[in-house]
């Protein structure tokens, strides 16, 4: 599934994780499933492999939902510019589902299980 979006601001809890996420508008005709998905990333012509989130945070109680990537092999020495930026989206598999995890340190160690299976997926 393919799709464009830009970037919005967001509450800044995936760089308080360790996993800073870049937050999306949700497209008015997504039809996707919530959950964690391995996806390619196209920001000015470069392209990423991305870790997205789609759905709400139980984690952190929030029941609205958000759609988010996190950018592999990123850091803020090469991160691309993405305000005000058109950012596609190609999502490639569904890695599971949204789940609440009963601490910060607990989900943060699930990213990076789900980070090292986007890795494995997007050769």
């Amino acid at each position: 599934m393919l799709f464009s979006s830009k970037q919005i601001k967001g509450h800044g809890r995936g760089h308080q994780v360790g996993f800073p996420t870049i937050n999306l508008v949700e497209p008015t005709d997504l039809v996707l499933n919530e959950g964690i998905y391995a996806a390619w990333v196209v920001i000015d012509n470069k392209t990423y492999k991305g870790a997205l989130h789609y759905g709400t945070i139980p984690t952190f109680n929030q029941s609205s939902k958000t759609l988010e990537i996190y950018l592999l092999d990123v850091t803020d020495d090469n991160a691309p510019v993405t305000e005000n930026t058109l950012i596609e989206v190609d999502i490639v598999e569904h890695l599971r589902d949204i789940k609440k995890f009963n601490s910060v340190e607990n989900l943060a160690i699930q990213i990076d299980l789900d980070v090292k299976k986007v890795r494995s997926i997007l050769k």
